[in-house]
């Protein structure tokens, strides 16, 4: 079984099970591009990726599987998971061969692999939902936040509809990458922040109320920071401003 490389996104992954599909060979491992490929004994087969290939395939494969089990192998395609690509593989596989009701074999390794990889990309993203937080910076709303999962582009959607009137940035600072969205539309794009953004005065007054509020409603003798840890683990507070003290205290 050969080894396959394609170039890291969903569309390059589903032009990859293309290409396996018209050579009717399985894949014996899936990775992203590494520079320069050196191997020449064992060269990798390359999927080049084509958007208009991959929405033909992603139509084809959400009337074979179900929108169910699209849905669940995205997600889990999204998670933090090291053989994600080949987790995916094995799932959409064996729906294709067994038809969607295979999705409720929970017993297998392949469902059961994918099941628990959407159930915490799913958790990771309502959690952001929740906990994303925008400054203004010269009339320009930025979030910024560091998921184990790529969950930026599921969060995307939902801000495009609740901020549709506003031009913002969310970034992923782990990845790079950023939702950028002005006038109605948005897309995922690259993104380094080089320099440190100045907040505007009004943020800057909104944030040190938000602060006091924060401190202000917590009652010390019944703080309990094991019960806050686990409806809010640490790893959310870095980009949250109220987990900073205000100014006079």
């Amino acid at each position: 079984m050969a080894e396959w490389i394609y170039d890291g996104t969903f569309n390059g992954f589903l032009c990859l099970i293309h290409e396996t599909a018209k050579t009717r060979e399985f894949p014996g491992n899936i990775r992203t591009f590494q520079g320069e490929e050196q191997s020449f004994l064992f060269p990798p087969k390359i999927a080049e990726r084509d958007d208009l290939l991959a929405a033909a395939v992603r139509d084809v494969l959400r009337r074979r599987l179900s929108g169910r089990v699209f849905t669940s192998g995205y997600f889990a395609f999204l998670s933090s998971g090291k053989e994600r690509e080949m987790a995916v593989y094995r799932y959409f596989s064996l729906v294709w061969q067994k038809g969607a009701s295979a999705d409720r074999l929970l017993t297998d390794s392949r469902v059961a692999a994918v099941h628990e990889a959407r159930r915490a990309v799913s958790r990771e993203r309502h959690r952001y939902l929740g906990l994303l937080r925008f400054s203004e910076m010269s009339g320009i709303l930025y979030a910024q936040f560091s998921p184990e999962a790529d969950v930026l582009p599921l969060i995307a959607g939902h801000f495009a509809v609740r901020l549709a009137q506003e031009r913002w940035i969310i970034h992923d600072t782990g990845r790079n990458r950023a939702a950028l969205h002005d006038s109605g539309t948005w897309c995922i794009t690259d993104f380094r922040q080089n320099r440190e953004l100045s907040l505007s005065a009004g943020e800057k007054a909104v944030q040190e109320l938000w602060k006091r509020y924060f401190t202000s409603t917590a009652v010390r003798t019944r703080e309990n920071r094991r019960l806050q840890q686990h409806f809010m683990p640490k790893k959310y507070w870095k980009y949250l401003p109220e987990k900073d003290p205000p100014e006079e205290l």
